[in-house]
């Protein structure tokens, strides 16, 4: 039986790029920075896991899935996460103005700074 405290996973899966979120979500969780935590709140464990994938892949155009395989990850770690709709936000506003969460408890500053001068990793 499923916690009815969690947010529902995404409905539809993307066939052709789940495996590739899915490597790349995990690639950002094996890296300390960036794996869920349980004593964060889901905006910080969100935004932790988006910047991570940032870090491993080079761009925030993140594949199709990642949003579920953020969502498993966290549950997986046993950590609070966002709804599907809040993710997305989060990853759309980490794009934009990545100074906003620079105040974020658990959060890499220095790779927030990075991103916002538009800086290769």
């Amino acid at each position: 039986m499923t916690d009815p405290s969690l947010h529902p996973l995404p409905k539809h899966t993307f066939h052709a790029t789940q495996r590739e979120a899915d490597a790349l979500v995990a690639e950002s969780v094996d890296d300390e920075r960036f794996r869920p935590l349980p004593n964060l709140p889901p905006a910080n464990n969100a935004v932790r896991m988006i910047v991570g994938c940032w870090y491993a892949s080079g761009t925030l155009a993140l594949p199709r899935g990642w949003v579920r395989a953020v969502m498993v990850a966290c549950r997986a770690a046993g950590a609070p996460h966002p709804n599907q709709k809040c993710l997305r936000w989060y990853r759309s506003k980490v794009q934009d103005c990545p100074a906003y969460f620079a105040g974020m408890r658990g959060v890499p500053r220095e790779l927030l700074l990075q991103l916002e001068q538009d800086v290769e990793v």
